[in-house]
């Protein structure tokens, strides 16, 4: 981009496109016309920037601000941070949220280097190659499913957009942030703007919970957004995991204050689905975990306690609250909150409803742009949500009812990838920061596994950007840990077998 501006006749050309601009806001809109010049310098300071900053500027920001798709406190309060998300995710008069302006705008400027043969940025790592046929599938799959449900079946192209977009997104957010980051050594800093994001979202909740609703007497079933369930998760995980590698007093206190202050947004925030994919993904990392000190000390911990648990669990079933209400949580995820009055949930009737549309079509599903049958009559909830038919809160069983067998392998192809090769580069990596980013990996899958099915978690701007981020960094973790050998080094192996055997090595 810099050879390109240097170039004097294209130079001239942009400054006179430039100053035509400025004139014309002069004339129709003399507020406006500090813009062209504000665009021209933003422009000039983007494109003298690694692609690395940029990138990790984006996410932070995403992780950050108001997720706004999503309601946040259910629309009876906007935080400070609510304009800024309203421009990131749904930027008023355009189809496309700024967020995926970014995302592709800053893959083009990493495709016009590599073309360019620019310096500014170094090589970046390779995609393994289950990751890279994993990212390959989804879109492909995606784009079969649209076929298959509008072009074949006659669906609602007016929703189907909305049903993969953010799917759709993904493999290009896994592109950009393999692309931009320089190994597992960036894991840390991924880790802080994380940690900031959990900070920022548990203070705003409590603050809006205890300084605005309680007040006013009123009642929110939230706090945030139910995808920050997913993000609380993973700045636990940061926490306990950097700990759990590296047991010195500096990481304790740091693990002490940000579990304290994430579980107070989690409090807040009242989602049960944070609870089990904290629990779900602490027992998985727990049991990949070699026999360190932390884990002894913990297990025999357990062994002592565990005498009282049945005593601790027949008491909070009668009265799930205070100090039982953990009990309470998972009560309510066995019984439903509608058992006890001969009713089915909600939820549940939506499940029967979401298998019963998969068993017409079990091989290839509706596709998209079709609304799951309603067997039993589901409350009429148009009013608030109009399409509520074409997205069941369950995204895993959507997935099959949509896209059947064959549809939701494609789309779901990269989770186990992922889980595998999060683990296989967890047991081969050194350093404690590399390991612990395996195990916040591992425990990013599990919580976009568990708000999947819980709560339409292949939908959520945040759950998926999360996920992609993670994935990215178990692409480059086993990578450098040779726990899946790198593209590169495999080229060269054949252009020189002589070299067969030796250790596989990181890009440069």
């Amino acid at each position: 981009m810099e050879a390109l501006l240097s170039r004097t006749p294209v130079f001239y050309a942009l400054l006179a496109m430039m100053v035509m601009a400025t004139l014309g806001l002069l004339i129709v809109a003399p507020a406006l016309s500090p813009l062209p010049l504000l665009a021209a310098v933003g422009g000039w300071w983007v494109c003298r920037q690694q692609l690395r900053t940029l990138t990790l500027a984006v996410f932070a920001a995403a992780v950050t601000v108001d997720l706004v798709p999503e309601v946040p406190y259910e629309g009876d309060w906007q935080s400070p941070l609510y304009f800024p998300g309203k421009l990131l995710y749904t930027l008023p008069g355009m189809s496309l949220p700024l967020i995926d302006l970014a995302v592709v705008g800053l893959l083009g400027l990493m495709i016009y280097r590599r073309a360019t043969r620019s310096t500014i940025d170094p090589t970046p790592f390779p995609l393994s190659t289950p990751v890279l046929i994993a990212m390959l599938v989804l879109p492909a799959t995606i784009l079969w499913l649209q076929v298959w449900g509008i072009g074949l079946n006659g669906g609602v192209g007016r929703v189907s957009k909305t049903q993969w977009h953010q799917m759709m997104v993904l493999p290009l957010m896994v592109a950009l942030f393999n692309t931009a980051l320089r190994g597992p050594d960036d894991f840390r800093n991924v880790a802080r703007f994380i940690i900031v994001g959990c900070c920022t979202k548990a203070f705003l909740g409590a603050w809006f919970i205890v300084m605005i609703a309680r007040p006013r007497g009123y009642y929110f079933e939230y706090a945030t957004t139910h995808s920050d369930s997913v993000l609380y998760v993973t700045g636990l995980a940061i926490a306990i995991w950097s700990y759990a590698e590296k047991p010195i007093r500096k990481h304790f206190w740091r693990m002490v204050w940000v579990c304290a202050v994430i579980f107070m947004g989690m409090h807040y925030n009242d989602r049960r689905l944070a609870y089990v994919s904290f629990q779900l993904g602490l027992f998985a990392c727990f049991f990949i975990s070699p026999w360190h000190g932390v884990k002894r000390k913990a297990t025999r911990i357990g062994l002592l306690v565990l005498p009282l648990l049945p005593l601790y669990l027949s008491i909070g079933w009668q009265n799930p609250t205070g100090i039982f209400g953990p009990v309470g949580i998972f009560k309510s995820l066995v019984e439903g909150e509608n058992l006890a009055k001969g009713q089915m949930d909600y939820r549940d009737i939506e499940n029967v409803d979401v298998v019963a549309t998969w068993q017409r079509n079990p091989l290839l599903g509706t596709g998209w742009g079709h609304p799951f049958d309603e067997i039993i009559k589901l409350p009429d909830i148009s009013h608030a949500f109009a399409d509520y038919l074409y997205f069941p809160h369950n995204s895993v069983l959507s997935m099959f009812a949509f896209g059947g067998v064959v549809g939701f392998s494609g789309l779901w192809l990269w989770v186990p990838i992922g889980i595998f090769l999060a683990v296989r580069a967890y047991h081969r990596a050194h350093p404690p920061e590399h390991r612990a980013g395996g195990l916040v990996a591992l425990s990013v899958f599990v919580a976009y596994i568990n708000q999947a099915f819980g709560d339409m978690g292949n939908i959520s701007w945040l759950a998926n950007l999360l996920a992609g981020m993670a994935l990215a960094c178990t692409n480059q973790l086993a990578l450098s840990t040779g726990a899946w050998p790198s593209p590169l080094t495999q080229r060269e192996e054949i252009s020189a077998p002589e070299n067969k055997g030796s250790p596989v090595g990181t890009p440069g």
